[in-house]
């Protein structure tokens, strides 16, 4: 995603718009039916400011007594680093994480609190730490992410269900401080 669309999507109800349009293609109707919370004209304004910058395009179109009912689907790209690096990139990058993390964490809470169970078959909430050179992390991230992009390919089908995995995995702020306070004491 270019940092100039961190701007568009880093927005709570834009985010969520964003999220639930990543690999489907939805109506504005369907839309206000997967985020019911978000009042329909706001969906058009956020959708068409989406739709300018590119952050969303129309996947098709469909005719319905002569009236136009459009489709939309989330565009989809990996931030380069050099967009990251620009001036602001690297905070608007942050915030970009925290909305997205907390957006996708809200959707995991609103699925558990409908169903009033937690269905434990049917969610991931858990957390691993563990000690990893940076050439074992990049071999654990690349086999994740390799079986990850093969069910990705996978086709709608009876009894599958679109399922969503959002993993973050990075140094432990406390280790990287104790790291370095000994450090500081070594010399």
């Amino acid at each position: 995603m270019p940092l100039k669309n961190f701007a568009v999507v880093n927005h709570p109800a834009r985010m969520r718009i964003f999220q639930a349009l990543t690999g489907v293609e939805l109506s504005i109707n369907q839309l206000s039916r997967v985020l019911p919370d978000i009042p329909k004209p706001s969906l058009y304004r956020h959708v068409h400011k989406m739709l300018e910058a590119g952050v969303v395009r129309v996947a098709r179109v469909r005719h319905i007594h002569g009236i136009e009912e459009r489709f939309f689907i989330a565009e989809e790209g990996l931030i380069g680093p050099i967009d990251v690096f620009q001036p602001g990139g690297l905070e608007q990058f942050a915030d970009h994480v925290q909305l997205y993390g907390s957006s996708v964490a809200q959707d995991l809470a609103h699925y558990v609190l409908e169903r009033g169970e937690p269905d434990l078959n049917n969610i991931i909430a858990r957390e691993y730490t563990f000690y990893a050179t940076e050439q074992e992390f990049v071999e654990v991230r690349r086999a994740i992410y390799d079986l990850l992009e093969a069910l990705q390919k996978n086709l709608p089908a009876e009894g599958r269900i679109k399922r969503r995995i959002f993993m973050m995995g990075h140094p432990l702020r406390t280790a990287l401080l104790v790291d370095q306070a000994n450090s500081s004491d070594a010399e």
